[in-house]
């Protein structure tokens, strides 16, 4: 290393007499040996870069800056100095380490964030694997935007008392709630109060200028259109069979060919997977969500369905007759086509476009 050592005492005096861009070529040149040899080095060898190249670095223009960032973000053993000195500079200088330099411990990340600010943090939120620490950090600290980038994070880990947090602002934030409801690791306790939060806030916007004789029916529509999405459905029957009728289905939909009256073919002739990938395909609503909207316990589901698409009562009614063994009694079915008939379509449409958010988030 003695040689190495020499050059790298030779290399900084010539920096110290040079204009910029010398310094510029000569940091350039050192990093070309440092990345060369980096894999074989000790700390001690390191360390030596780490002084020479954190002095050099000091005395270089921001393109310059920017470039040796994005060199030594991705290596495992950088200089540990160099690259906190590269996270506390200006936004463009240090966003390569903050995203990706493995050199910076949580409680460098921590301080960072405190030190400089949301567009330091927004990076950071980047970063895959943060630990609690910088979490609980950003969310106390980070405001709604760094909050929203966390939550989206998947790889992130959150506390208990910083999931809590999250869920409890998302009672008022829709777009947070989105978030979170995307993630897969929010307790279950946590889960139900992010429910009625999504609930509350649907109830919120499909009531949003209705009179006010209507905010009972949709929020009972509301409750009843969450428990079909929710519902863990799995597609029944033969896979195979689910595969050739939404091939059958898109080719009819691509050509344009694909309508009402082929809903009512299909539940007719009893092809219950052509009739669950058509209503699919036409409601722009997953497989689960519609095998549940249209086989699940709650026939007002497709009432709902077939209401805010425009469909009439017979297509209703031959969906209705898919069902296995509930909701087809004749008493039933008349109660089904009364409700059908007073149901007024803007409401339908609305909770359909609920039932389409909510389908997007699982």
């Amino acid at each position: 290393m003695s040689s190495v050592s020499t050059l790298l005492r030779d290399l900084e005096t010539t920096m110290l007499r040079g204009s910029t861009d010398d310094r510029a070529q000569i940091l350039s040149r050192l990093t070309d040996l440092f990345l060369s040899t980096a894999s074989v080095m000790d700390d001690d060898q390191v360390g030596i870069f780490d002084v020479v190249i954190g002095r050099l670095s000091r005395a270089i223009e921001l393109r310059a800056r920017i470039e040796l960032s994005e060199r030594l973000a991705p290596v495992p053993n950088a200089p540990t100095g160099v690259v906190r000195q590269l996270a506390l500079d200006e936004i463009a200088v240090a966003r390569p380490v903050l995203v990706a330099s493995k050199r910076l411990t949580d409680q460098d990340l921590v301080a960072i964030s405190a030190a400089k600010g949301r567009d330091h943090m927004l990076a950071i939120t980047e970063r895959s694997d943060l630990g609690e620490p910088v979490t609980d950090f950003l969310i106390l600290r980070g405001g709604r935007v760094v909050t929203h980038a966390i939550a989206a994070n998947h790889t992130a880990r959150f506390s208990e008392h910083g999931m809590g947090v999250l869920v409890m602002r998302a009672v008022q934030d829709d777009a947070l709630q989105m978030a979170l409801g995307a993630r897969g690791d929010i307790p279950a306790e946590l889960a139900h109060q992010l429910m009625v939060a999504a609930k509350n806030s649907a109830r919120r916007r499909l009531t949003a200028g209705l009179q006010p004789d209507l905010a009972g029916a949709v929020d009972g529509a509301v409750e009843r259109g969450a428990q079909a999405v929710a519902a863990q459905a799995q597609i029944q029957g033969d896979l195979g069979a689910v595969n050739a009728a939404l091939v059958e289905i898109n080719r009819l939909n691509e050509a344009g060919e694909l309508n009402e009256a082929r809903i009512v073919a299909f539940a007719t002739a009893g092809s219950t997977e052509h009739a669950i990938c058509a209503v699919a395909v036409l409601a722009q609503l997953g497989l689960p969500a519609t095998e549940q909207i249209i086989l699940g316990s709650d026939r007002d589901a497709v009432l709902l369905v077939a209401r805010g698409l425009g469909w009439s009562w017979e297509t209703a009614a031959a969906l209705i007759g898919l069902r296995k063994d509930f909701g087809k009694s004749a008493p039933a079915v008349e109660r089904a086509r009364q409700h059908f008939r007073n149901l007024a379509q803007p409401t339908a449409q609305r909770v359909l476009g609920f039932l389409r958010m909510r389908d997007a988030q699982q």
